[in-house]
């Protein structure tokens, strides 16, 4: 039953994603690194590091393909990079999206610019402590020279980046920070942040995932505990600690069914990369 929520979800997006792919060829977030990043077994997942150059795509669909690597993209992604080329980043997050990955930022890395979007792209997504995520205003080049940002077409073009980062349930608080933040700069985010300005539970999962989850496994006890106005006591916080213990595992089992589920979608996502040059 999950698969058909999500599916709802993600097709209500498709549209608007595949026209801002048609746009975004003349967007660079920061200036990154000439080289690409690397995607390599870690832990029990894989790690997407290093900046995000074109070709990647297609590098990450090849490792993906391997039969002893895709439990592990579907089991856990990492992330570790400073941005990069944005429509690579776009064809990548599709692929994140309709995959249900769940997208994880460990402990000293860091996701910044392009590399945010990957990051909401997960079905569920976490960020870890000592780990940080990075937002700030596009910058627009046309022909290698920078677009005024007073013109009306750059205008245009932010809006609708800004629109396809609220589809992936970016906050309004994040958007505002990206867009207040000078493209040379960067606004860093940490786990305390988010969770001072109570916006850890709003970015944890995907509302269609979070939906389905919650009707399988039950409300989801972190948000509750953050709405809570009384302290809790050692007995509370033990017993909130285990069921959010448990709340996660039971959406990690409603993810991983929705993945069986949708197998030969996911198959035929990994297969277009052979027709799509």
């Amino acid at each position: 039953w999950a698969v058909w929520v999500l599916h709802a979800e993600q097709e209500k997006t498709i549209m608007s994603r595949v026209a801002f792919a048609l746009f975004a060829c003349v967007l660079l977030y920061a200036a990154a690194p000439v080289r690409a990043a690397d995607i390599v077994a870690h832990r029990q997942g894989v790690l997407i590091q290093g900046s995000i150059q074109k070709g990647d795509y297609a590098k990450i669909v090849q490792f993906v393909r391997h039969p002893d690597n895709y439990g592990r993209f579907a089991r856990s992604v990492f992330l570790d990079s400073p941005g990069g080329d944005l429509v690579e980043t776009v064809r990548i997050a599709h692929l994140l999206e309709k995959s249900y990955a769940a997208t994880h930022v460990g402990p000293g890395a860091r996701c910044y610019s392009a590399c945010f979007i990957l990051w909401m792209s997960g079905v569920s997504r976490n960020v870890s402590e000592g780990a940080t995520l990075g937002v700030h205003r596009i910058h627009v080049k046309v022909d290698g020279e920078a677009m005024d940002p007073a013109s009306e077409r750059f205008a245009s073009i932010a809006r609708r980046v800004e629109y396809y980062m609220a589809g992936l349930g970016t906050p309004r608080t994040i958007l505002d920070k990206m867009n207040a933040t000078a493209p040379a700069n960067m606004f860093v985010m940490s786990q305390r942040w988010l969770a001072e300005q109570r916006l850890l539970a709003a970015v944890s999962y995907r509302s269609g995932f979070i939906d389905a989850a919650q009707t399988h496994c039950g409300a989801e006890p972190y948000a509750a505990a953050v709405s809570a106005t009384a302290p809790m006591s050692d007995d509370d916080a033990q017993r909130w600690v285990a069921s959010v213990r448990n709340w996660i595992r039971c959406a990690d089992e409603v993810r991983a069914n929705s993945q069986r589920l949708d197998g030969l979608r996911i198959a035929a996502l990994l297969d277009e990369s052979d027709t799509s040059h």
